[in-house]
């Protein structure tokens, strides 16, 4: 089974990864260097952060969601991230450690990591990093190789990488016949092979409906806060939305439920 102590140290090293992941994914973003500088620094200010800053979540609330230099509101994406992370981390162990060991949990934990990291990036500037969406798809194949992905075998993540490409840029091609522009960018193709890699192409189906249907609600929960807060800047419907996150959501929900939807299909 499992143990609520080994559960409360991965939620702690996950609020920790979480911190660590908050600075991959803004230097990114800026096209800055992850390494260096090592010390973290207030994206406003620019002044390095204390050590007691920087605690997962905890600094936040005491800060009161500001640079303690400047005084700047930090983004509640910064904790947002430390919790998610601790979260799937946890999530992962309770579906995969118990069944299929700590090699297959661990595959699995940084899986949804790479997703969360991609999500969180293609929010901020509309792109997913080459790097990462290759790393998902030798990650996948490798896991299948080795036997620690009981989701797909070695020969179905290969069919899925290929076909999940395949499969988003038919969907886009379709799109540009009507609306005579692109709806899809390279990052999503890449990205959605990355899926394939790690989900098999069985999982096509299940991944786009969710992320289509959670888009639509996105976008119209949008449209309802700019009109609420009586701002004059709205969505139209040819507003560019990165569809990454929505992508990396379907995918989340089905690494967890894959057996679920493989028998509500069967």
């Amino acid at each position: 089974m499992f143990s609520l102590i080994e559960v409360l140290l991965i939620a702690v090293l996950g609020l920790a990864l979480g911190s660590f992941f908050n600075v991959v994914i803004y230097r990114w973003s800026e096209g800055l260097s992850v390494l260096r500088p090592v010390r973290s620094f207030c994206p406003r200010c620019k002044t390095e952060l204390k050590w007691y800053h920087n605690i997962p979540v905890l600094s936040y609330v005491l800060l009161k969601g500001r640079c303690g230099f400047c005084q700047n509101p930090i983004p509640l994406t910064y904790p947002l991230v430390e919790v998610l992370t601790a979260v799937v981390g946890v999530a992962a162990y309770l579906k995969f450690k118990p069944w299929y060991g700590w090699a297959t949990f661990l595959v699995f934990w940084v899986w949804l990591i790479i997703l969360l990291v991609i999500s969180f990036i293609d929010l901020r500037v509309k792109e997913i990093p080459d790097k990462l969406s290759f790393g998902l798809m030798l990650a996948g194949l490798t896991a299948s190789l080795l036997g620690l992905n009981p989701l797909v075998g070695f020969e179905e993540s290969v069919v899925g990488m290929l076909a999940g490409a395949g499969l988003l840029f038919l969907i886009n091609e379709v799109y540009y016949l009507f609306a005579k522009r692109d709806g899809l960018g390279m990052g999503d193709f890449k990205l959605m092979a990355g899926i394939g890699a790690f989900l098999g192409y069985k999982s096509f189906y299940w991944v786009v409906l969710i992320a289509s249907f959670s888009g639509i609600l996105a976008f119209f929960l949008a449209v309802l806060w700019y009109r609420l807060k009586g701002k004059s800047k709205d969505l139209s419907l040819k507003a560019e939305i990165p569809f990454g996150p929505f992508l990396a959501l379907g995918a989340g929900v089905y690494t967890f439920f894959a057996e679920f939807f493989k028998t509500f299909l069967s």
